[in-house]
Parts: structure tokens; sequence; C-alpha cells
């Protein structure tokens, strides 16, 4: 995979310590916590978006863009991005070649860029155990992982990714295409929900639902220790907590 970024160098920015000049840190120095989303409001081109970066005499830089047509891969997941100030280090830049303003206005464009960013975000929730969820400034600073946008974490008066950035939409896809990777890869759920009820439900598909869940004895019963085991999983994977193991919670266990 080829990286923007590092094929094309800012002859504004300094040079690195990996012999390239380019305005990010060819390193990080902390754990990936979550993925900023910002609208970058440069053009709605990603090429454009992209060559921006690579030529500005601003210090700003980001992992990914994402267009109507493709997604730009502009560094790579352990170089650390300039995208906001005091954060960089525990993020993934994410930028749509988008305007803030703008949403809303084109339906088939939105819905494009819409598939392909959260084809690129199920894979790096995936790899990095981001739970699909927003999370608050003051969830953040707490160290909870999520998603976040640019102006919440930045405290700045830029509105990115925009007023009418549809988030629900967005979450809903990337846990789509998350869950079609994971039930590729997880055993098959044999239909039944899983709840805490009387009398109490017993079963092998119990048994190995709470093995993989841990923290639990794998004896077959769902009682009330595996509904508020099943809510932990359900919070983290940043799906409804109603206690209860449907097709979604049984393959986000195990993943």
């Amino acid at each position: 995979m080829g990286y923007y970024l590092l094929d094309n160098e800012n002859p504004f920015a300094s040079i690195k310590d990996n012999g390239k000049k380019g305005n990010y840190y060819p390193r990080r120095s902390r754990d990936i916590q979550g993925i900023v989303i910002h609208t970058a409001d440069v053009s709605v081109q990603e090429e454009s978006t992209a060559r921006y970066f690579a030529v500005t005499n601003e210090l700003v830089s980001s992992h990914v863009v994402v267009g109507n047509k493709k997604i730009i891969n502009l560094l790579p997941d352990d170089h650390t991005a300039f995208h906001v100030k005091s954060h960089n280090s525990s993020s993934l830049g994410f930028q749509f070649a988008y305007f803030a303003s703008a949403w809303g206005s084109s339906k088939e464009q939105e819905d494009n860029m819409i598939q392909l960013g959260a084809k690129w975000c199920a894979e790096k929730s995936e790899l990095y155990d981001i739970p699909v969820r927003r999370v608050s400034f003051k969830e953040w600073l707490k160290g909870d992982k999520g998603y976040i946008s640019y102006s919440e974490l930045s405290r700045e008066s830029k509105n990115s990714p925009g007023t009418n950035f549809p988030w629900d939409k967005f979450f809903t896809l990337i846990k789509g295409k998350a869950f079609r990777k994971a039930e590729r890869q997880s055993p098959k759920w044999n239909g039944r929900v899983l709840l805490y009820q009387s009398p109490i439900l017993k079963g092998e598909d119990i048994a190995q639902w709470q093995d993989a869940a841990g923290g639990l004895t794998a004896d077959g019963n769902y009682g009330q220790k595996s509904a508020l085991r099943c809510k932990e999983i359900q919070k983290m994977a940043g799906l409804i907590e109603d206690g209860m193991v449907g097709p979604q919670t049984w393959y986000a266990t195990f993943k």
C-alpha cells in the first residue's frame, strides 16, 4: 500500500528522521484511542484534497482522505498526523473530501463517500478494537475509545464534520461492514436470542458464548451475570445495551 504523503514530500516541511519532508512524526508515542472525523473544506475531489496536504505550508496532515470515488491513504497508522492539537498521538485523522456546510445537498455523492468511509473505519475499528460509537470530550479525556468530531475534540469554532453530518447512517454502515467480517470468522449464531429470564435459558450455545465473553463461568446458564457481561460487550461494540445476545452481539463477542 502506498501512502500519499510519503510518496509526495511537502517542500515546505522539515526533514524528519525517516529522511522525508512532511508535516507528521514517523512514529507514535501513544496507543490509538479513536478516530477523529473531519470534513476537509478544501475540495470535493479526493485528489485535490490529498494534494493540499502535500503542498500546504501549514502544519497539518491526516491519515486518510475519502471522497465519493476512492480512498487515498496519506500516512501509515503508526505515524502521527497533525490534525487536532494535543490529541494527535492518540488518534487517527480521517478527512472527507467535502465541505462541512454541504452535507445534505447531494445524496448520491454523499452516499458514496459514507460507504467508502465506513469501509475504512470498519477495518480500523476491528484492528484497534475501537467501538463504533461517538464519545464526548470528557469521555475522550478519560481514555474512552470511540469516534469523535474534530469540533468536539479541538474545542474550536470550526464546525467539522458539519451540523448535518449523518452520524447515525455512518455508524450503521460501519457496524454492518464489521459485522459481516466477524460473521465470516466466528462460530455461526444458531438463531436463538440469549436473554436473562425465568426459567433461566440453558444450552451449549450459552456456554460457548460465555467462554468467549470472558469473566464468566461457562456453565451454560444465562443468568444475571451473563446479562451484565453482555451489556459490557455491547457498550464496547457500540450496540444497544439490552443484555440480550442476538447476532450482532454474538459476533461482536467472538471478533
